[in-house]
């Protein structure tokens, strides 16, 4: 029986290079049947596995990692016509050729991509050169350097162009948090408008844009349009990078509350600031399960006053009744406990939080055993 899945991780040392790229040139006699290929390791072997895949007619899957395309070697991947999963590395050497030539690919069965870039720019050239008409559904996008708002709006236009307004489902942006700081060592503001683009996708279900951005313009209206425009949202993660600075939240907590619209959604990151808890006196009846199908919540950054903690994990128990694990947030650094001594206030709230979810739960049943049968 031939093999149909297969996993390599390419040696360090070119001696043992040499037996690892001898295997490679035997796929083609050895495996025909091959669908699923996952190569990773240095690049020294690159262009040895874009000629094997390129031999696999039957290739269903390749992945790759740590090594970009080499110069020249994307055309290898033309006659993979029944390609639907595919991950690969783009950097400045990787020669983006003529997509009206008669060699380049097609890509005509792709549903999904996960790109690994060291700018974003190449990930949209990527994008209008060789995915517009392909039946992309599930899109990644990792970048090793900072956006800026140039490379969100022309990333976001490139999305809504090239795919699919009725087949996506995924879109995950993010950088690595040792992502290179842009010129001026400044964060960029984000212009949300360019994400507004992205809610042509009218059946998205994930949505991921962490850059080390500053998010001040991620508001409660534009949560709002979020939760009416994508109904089938299950994970939403709208944070910046790391210990991207935070100097303004644009989110309050009661733009949480949009999220009663999305029924089926099990993990939310987003970042808020809390300190207008305090206008509302009564909290919700203690019955309610505004948003019952979340289990994960990650608050990053999210601020309030000290003096409204209780309030804040009474809030949070009734909105969000069902979380698995509390609730998640940035930890702050040194500097950060020292000046404001907030290291402390998110795990009283998370403490509270189970506190009052098992105080109504008591409710509910004694008041269930109390009805009359």
């Amino acid at each position: 029986m031939s093999l149909r899945c297969l996993s390599i991780i390419l040696p360090l040392s070119l001696p043992s290079l040499g037996s690892a790229l001898q295997l490679l040139s035997t796929l083609k006699d050895m495996t025909p049947l091959l669908e699923y290929l996952d190569v990773r390791g240095p690049f020294h072997g690159a262009n040895a596995v874009f000629r094997a895949a390129s031999s696999l007619p039957n290739l269903d899957t390749f992945y790759t990692e740590e090594f970009a395309i080499p110069k020249s070697s994307l055309f290898l991947l033309a006659p993979l016509d029944r390609l639907r999963r595919l991950s690969l590395v783009l950097d400045i050497d990787t020669q983006l050729i003529d997509p009206t030539a008669h060699n380049a690919p097609a890509f005509h069965s792709l549903e999904v991509i996960h790109l690994d870039t060291t700018a974003p720019s190449y990930a949209t050239v990527f994008i209008l050169k060789f995915l517009t008409g392909s039946p992309v559904r599930e899109f990644t996008l990792k970048s090793t350097h900072s956006f800026n708002q140039e490379d969100v709006t022309h990333l976001t236009s490139a999305m809504t162009q090239a795919f699919s307004r009725d087949a996506m489902t995924t879109i995950r942006v993010w950088c690595s948090e040792t992502a290179g700081a842009p010129l001026g060592g400044l964060p960029h503001l984000l212009d949300v408008g360019a994400l507004r683009k992205l809610f042509v996708f009218h059946h998205l279900k994930v949505f991921t844009f962490n850059v080390p951005m500053l998010y001040g313009a991620v508001d409660d209206e534009l949560i709002g349009e979020l939760s009416a425009r994508w109904p089938a949202l299950r994970e939403l993660s709208l944070v910046p990078t790391g210990r991207t600075p935070c100097p303004t939240i644009g989110l309050t907590l009661e733009g949480l509350l949009h999220f009663t619209n999305n029924r089926h959604l099990t993990r939310l990151d987003l970042q808020f600031n809390g300190s207008n808890c305090n206008r509302w006196p009564d909290l919700p009846p203690a019955g309610g399960s505004p948003c019952p199908s979340l289990r994960h919540l990650d608050v990053h950054a999210s601020t309030f006053n000290m003096q409204d903690l209780e309030i804040v994990a009474g809030l949070m128990s009734d909105l969000f009744p069902n979380l698995e694990d509390g609730i998640k947030f940035l930890k702050p650094s040194i500097e950060a406990h020292t000046a404001f001594g907030r290291a402390s206030l998110w795990p009283s709230v998370s403490y509270l939080y189970h506190a009052f979810v098992n105080i109504r739960r008591q409710e509910r049943f004694a008041m269930t055993r109390a009805a009359p049968s």
